[in-house]
């Protein structure tokens, strides 16, 4: 189960007051980058090598959408 389908966020909160409602788009990208750091962890335990092509092109995908999540957030 992600963490958006409970209204929780991945990334600590703490300081920035009231809980907010997640926005869709955030929720989404949480998932995503669930989503991606389970298929790292897994095929880095398969290729035994953080140094396996299929690891770090997972790796930039994970990069790409921890940026995207943070701009978002920023908003």
């Amino acid at each position: 189960m992600a963490y958006a389908d409970h209204g929780l966020s991945m990334f600590d909160d703490r300081g920035m007051g009231k809980s907010r409602k997640l926005s869709s788009s955030i929720r989404n990208l949480e998932d995503e980058i669930y989503h991606l750091r389970r298929v790292m962890e897994q095929t880095y335990l398969q290729e035994a090598s953080f140094n396996s092509e299929v690891v770090i092109e997972i790796s930039r995908k994970l990069d790409l959408k921890i940026n995207e999540y943070m701009k978002q957030k920023r908003k």
